[in-house]
């Protein structure tokens, strides 16, 4: 019955908890732990705490694992603690696992924050570029602490927090929108910066928290002053301490903190981390700072860490720990003289356990703290959340009822950004066209119901397929539609079990596609923080500034990005963190330019492409075609863009399009068009109505595919419309013969006619690409963690074991990272929604099946090796 009722009580649980604890004196000393970590109820009783040293004969029981218990199974309100070995860790890395124990979640108060701590850190760690100008220092250093913000995290027992939780919402805003700005508002008006700026470092205080973070990296000084710079970071973690147990302010968290702190730490003697943290603390306690001015009695502004050392020692007994309560006493009555110490040692000895003592340790009740009398405030903080909670999550996309603290969406205008696992909540917006809506909707659930099978596996992996799943056309849906089908087809037939979460990166406005990629970005690195299963990134169908950008985010928190139907030549020179399925622009450009010559006869071409400042695709490929088309001496007559916007350069694409009619007969003449698909048929109407029957053949981009598709060509009998392709169904006389579009046509009840686009078939090889890569960390070390060996197990993907995929051989090259010699297809669209191949430069599966006269020409550009 004793053992029963002490276990509800939640203290004692078996005598096998009190090992280290069984001496004379273990209930008085619990008496005066428990009397240390209760705070009084009036903040003017505050008292300081002094470091408990605990002595035993070597060799016996350490009494730390039992005392351990006390704040971890406090009523009430439970108590942080951090259990340290003082022995196994240098002196920032004993500092640093102290504050992430420290800043865990405990239940009933908030978590404790260290923005002193984390600052100087951060200060510790700031590097700048050596051919740095001294005028751009301050940027230098905003943009440092603003990638600090975001790519930091510490270790708790919890797993792992994001630093940028030590700092308010407002400094956070500011960094993030305006990095110098911010910086300088941070230290001026934010109480932590100024507190750091004004600590002294090699010997004088700099005055300022930008002027310590120049100096910290213009003299060194964490490397020439170790020891200052190891007192500042133990100053700092008593400061937060401080500031986050204050009771004066009225808004404060203080006021609900009713207990005290715990650190218990090995001391392994004079040489070791432990020994120099207990007497760091003693040193930092003797010298605290309030204000500007240094007070003569520093007792004034007593930190509330309780600090427990457990020591072996074969010297002279001392004060026993049944004496506890009253050598607490003595201590405190002497510490205000000036020979005070912070050391309050007791003797232990566990080797001799006590008649009765285990059974006096089931008795003794449960540390219990009081509760803090906030219910005025909890009901007005209710009451204001009732009004703002369900605007607030409006903003996140979120139930409006919903009481998450965070969201992975963010609304903006009319789009949710972010990472979703119920795509079909917050993805299929009401402008879905009413004849794709069925088949969006059939795609995101066979995803959402692969993903439940995948997570009964514990060696599943997440890769989130990052893409505009908010357009504004039914040709951008049509073609979604196609890339979640390929997912889902390579997700269901993969030996590696795969979730699938969709991100968002926006439509935006004038349909430029991945407006909001960034925010999509950082919501991505968030969840990866916090998920571990999350190894790499698909999708990014489009090549645009912000694509790039989204590339840079992921890339810089090393996840990696395979790319489906990205072909801009820089895109795979971002980071090593990115690779892509199809060919980039030059090998694009350079097919075009052999077809041109080879099949057409063409001597004289015009290049006409996007005037769009951040369509990187267009402008990039018409580079290229311009080089290549010069290269076959074939002369470029005309190099002109169009605008989308009226801020943009060029014609509108009608005008253009009169443009491209040469004023007489010219043989040999045809048009390259590099510009999207969307603005084709203004351009095509704009010839018509100028070359009066002579209207010039066109060779178009592979961004054309759709309007084929779309049947717009019927509009334009009298055009010889040829584009670039990188993979199509209409490449084989039976594309049923490809695996992966036997499995297609099986599930969706299609046939190779109605099915004339190779998004699908791209999407498919992407997640190819990463089920290999996993296969390859998992032969290498079957243990491994997937994503910090994934880079390595897809580079390892090379032409001379290249996989083959639906959309052709894939093998990336050493240095490019880009698939060596891929096959591009030229097509020649038909007026009834179908093509005919023209030209095949590469290898694709299955050759032997390939459409009747199709072969490989030997006489197309290879990519240097």
């Amino acid at each position: 019955m004793v053992r029963g009722r002490a276990a509800a009580q939640g203290w004692f649980d078996g005598s096998e908890q009190t090992r280290g604890l069984r001496f004379s004196g273990a209930v008085e000393l619990l008496r005066l732990l428990d009397h240390l970590t209760t705070r009084p109820r009036w903040p003017a009783r505050d008292v300081p705490l002094p470091i408990v040293r605990l002595r035993r004969p070597p060799g016996t029981e350490r009494p730390l694992d039992a005392l351990v218990n006390r704040p971890a199974n406090a009523r009430g309100r439970r108590v942080p603690y951090a259990l340290a070995d003082g022995e196994a860790l240098s002196r920032r890395k004993l500092l640093d696992d102290v504050v992430g124990q420290l800043a865990s979640e405990v239940r009933g108060v908030p978590v404790l924050r260290f923005p002193r701590f984390a600052l100087v850190e951060w200060l510790l760690d700031l590097t700048l570029p050596e051919d740095v100008k001294p005028e751009n220092e301050e940027r230098e250093i905003a943009r440092e602490f603003r990638a600090h913000l975001k790519g930091r995290s510490r270790v708790t027992r919890d797993g792992v927090q994001d630093l940028a939780q030590d700092f308010p919402w407002w400094i956070r805003l500011a960094i993030g929108l305006v990095p110098r700005i911010g910086l300088a508002l941070m230290a001026l008006l934010w109480r932590p910066a100024t507190w750091v700026g004004e600590q002294r470092l090699g010997g004088r205080s700099r005055g300022g928290f930008y002027r310590l973070a120049r100096a910290v990296v213009k003299e060194r000084l964490a490397v020439r002053h170790q020891n200052e710079v190891d007192a500042l970071l133990v100053r700092a973690l008593l400061e937060d301490l401080r500031r986050s147990h204050r009771r004066w302010t009225l808004w404060g968290t203080g006021r609900r903190r009713t207990g005290c702190p715990w650190l218990l730490l090995d001391d392994h003697g004079a040489d070791s981390a432990g020994r120099w943290l207990t007497g760091a603390i003693g040193d930092a306690r003797n010298a605290v700072r309030s204000g500007r001015s240094w007070r003569g009695n520093p007792l004034n502004r007593p930190d509330p860490l309780l600090v427990v050392v457990a020591v072996e020692s074969g010297g002279p007994p001392g004060t026993h720990a049944a004496d506890a309560l009253a050598e607490y006493g003595d201590w405190l009555g002497q510490l205000s003289s000036s020979s005070r110490t912070w050391v309050l040692e007791l003797d232990t000895d566990p080797s001799e356990p006590a008649r009765g003592i285990t059974g006096a340790l089931s008795e003794f009740p449960p540390l219990r703290l009081r509760r803090a009398a906030a219910a005025p405030l909890v009901l007005l903080l209710l009451a204001g959340s009732l009004v703002a909670v369900p605007f607030l999550n409006h903003a996140r996309c979120d139930e409006w009822w919903s009481p998450s603290p965070r969201s992975p969406l963010e609304r903006v205008g009319d789009e949710c950004i972010g990472v979703s696992a119920d795509p079909l909540r917050h993805f299929v917006p009401d402008s879905v066209p009413a004849d794709i809506r069925p088949a969006l909707e059939d795609a995101y659930s066979r995803i959402v119901a692969e993903n439940r099978r995948a997570a009964l596996r514990p060696d599943a992996i997440t890769v989130v397929f990052l893409s505009v799943l908010t357009p504004s056309t039914a040709n951008s849906f049509h073609a979604l539609v196609e890339e979640l089908r390929g997912v889902w087809v390579a997700q269901k037939n993969s030996d590696v079990p795969m979730k699938v979460l969709l991100a968002n990166g926006g439509e935006g406005p004038g349909g430029r596609g991945l407006a909001s990629g960034d925010v999509a970005a950082d919501k991505i690195v968030e969840l990866a923080a916090r998920d571990r299963s999350v190894v790499a990134v698909t999708g990014l169908s489009i090549s645009t500034d912000t694509a790039k950008s989204v590339v840079k985010r992921l890339g810089s928190n090393a996840l990696p990005v395979i790319g489906t139907l990205t072909s801009a030549d820089d895109m795979a020179s971002i980071n090593e963190y990115y690779y892509q399925i199809g060919p980039n622009n030059l090998r694009e450009s350079k097919v075009a330019a052999y077809y041109a010559q080879s099949r057409l006869n063409v001597t004289d071409v015009a290049i006409f492409f996007s005037g769009d400042p951040g369509d990187r695709y267009s402008q990039n490929l018409a580079e290229d075609a311009r080089l290549s088309f010069a290269e076959r001496g074939i002369a470029v007559s005309q190099y002109r863009s169009y605008r989308v916007a009226n801020d943009d350069e060029g014609l509108a694409p009608a005008s253009l399009g009169q443009g491209a009619c040469p004023a007489q007969a010219k043989p040999g003449y045809a048009v390259f068009y590099a510009g999207r698909a969307q603005y084709l048929a203004e351009f095509l109407r704009g010839m018509n109505s100028r070359c009066q029957g002579t209207t010039p053949p066109v060779l178009a981009s592979d961004s054309s595919t759709r309007f084929i598709l779309e049947g717009t060509m019927a509009q334009f009998p009298n055009v010889r419309l040829d584009y670039l392709s990188f993979a199509s169904p209409a490449a084989w006389a039976d594309c049923a013969k490809v695996p992966f579009y036997k499995n297609y046509l099986d599930v969706f009840r299609k046939t190779c006619q109605t099915l004339g686009d190779g998004r699908s078939a791209a999407a498919y090889d992407a997640m190819q690409v990463l089920a290999e890569g996993v296969r390859q960390v998992r032969r290498t070390d079957p243990g491994a963690r997937v994503r910090e060996g994934l880079l390595a197990g897809i580079g390892s993907i090379r032409p001379d074991n290249a996989i083959q995929g639906a959309t052709g051989r894939i093998g990336f090259g050493a240095s490019t990272r880009l698939p060596a010699d891929k096959a591009v297809l030229v097509l020649q669209g038909n007026t009834d929604t179908t093509s005919t191949p023209r030209l095949l430069c590469g290898e694709l599966p299955f050759g032997e099946e390939l459409a009747q006269g199709l072969a490989p020409d030997a006489g197309c550009p290879r990519d240097p090796q």
